[in-house]
């Protein structure tokens, strides 16, 4: 699917090293976007997205700790110089950490989540807001149905924290429409990712998968196709709504 608005869109994604994060990456390149390939600990990672997205357009590496209220602004201000400003910001930085249930987590674990999940988005949505009120942006949040349906044991803490970001997009999408700013969040589901291969075993990635209505677990594309629906002129009229992408698991009314 092409969208022909993203043409030259200026996009930064965060934690883009990897998985979700880098299939996003590639896909807005493959749009003509100048993309912002962004990671922390991962470098070879990222070198290799980049590799991706320069087949297509043009990008630049980037390195921050998406904890860090300097590095984050640091990192912002010089894509933005780079760039020549920012159209996209997607907020996709995040992780599980650990497997720690309520009973025996410590409270470093617990900051360590909220600060990886929760504070990154603040950082970097306050840090791109004034390059996004210029443009009309849009901001696209990746949370994760954990934080709906509370997660499985050892999960809850971050599934705690994927709830907030649910909530802050809601209330980001109410504070920046009068810039024209649009936000939105994709929630994935058991997406096949070095994040399921280090924290579901092979035998739950298969239970999982056949509980699932459309007999699949989801993949990275999966996820980095909706993303670009948001972002585009497609979705124009969408704000504060989030979409669930995990083949039917987890359904609502």
């Amino acid at each position: 699917m092409i969208y022909e608005d993203l043409k030259g869109r200026k996009v930064l994604v965060t934690g883009s090293s990897s998985g979700i994060g880098s299939a996003i990456a590639v896909m807005f390149s493959e749009q003509g976007c100048f993309v912002g390939v962004h990671y922390f600990r991962t470098k070879d990672g990222a070198q290799r997205t980049l590799e991706q997205v320069n087949k297509k357009s043009d990008g630049i590496l980037l390195h921050a700790d998406m904890r860090d209220e300097k590095q984050v602004n640091e990192m912002v201000e010089h894509f933005a110089e780079v760039a020549g400003g920012i159209d996209i910001l997607v907020n996709n930085a995040g992780s599980l950490i650990d497997r720690q249930p309520f009973e025996t987590a410590t409270v470093e674990y617990h900051d360590d989540v909220y600060a990886t999940n929760v504070r990154s988005v603040l950082l970097a949505t306050r840090s791109a807001l004034p390059y996004l009120k210029k443009s009309s942006g849009n901001i696209v949040n990746i949370g994760s149905v954990a934080g709906h349906h509370g997660g499985g044991i050892g999960s809850g803490i971050y599934a705690g924290a994927k709830a907030a970001v649910a909530t802050e997009t809601i209330s980001m999408a109410q504070e920046f429409a009068k810039y024209g700013i649009r936000v939105n969040s994709v929630l994935p589901g058991f997406i096949e990712t070095r994040f399921h291969e280090r924290f579901s075993s092979a035998q739950r990635r298969k239970e999982v998968a056949e509980q699932t209505p459309l007999g699949r677990n989801g993949t990275a594309e999966d996820i980095a196709k909706v993303v670009l629906f948001l972002a585009s002129d497609a979705a124009g009229f969408i704000t504060g709504e989030y979409i669930a992408v995990n083949g039917g698991l987890y359904m609502r009314a």
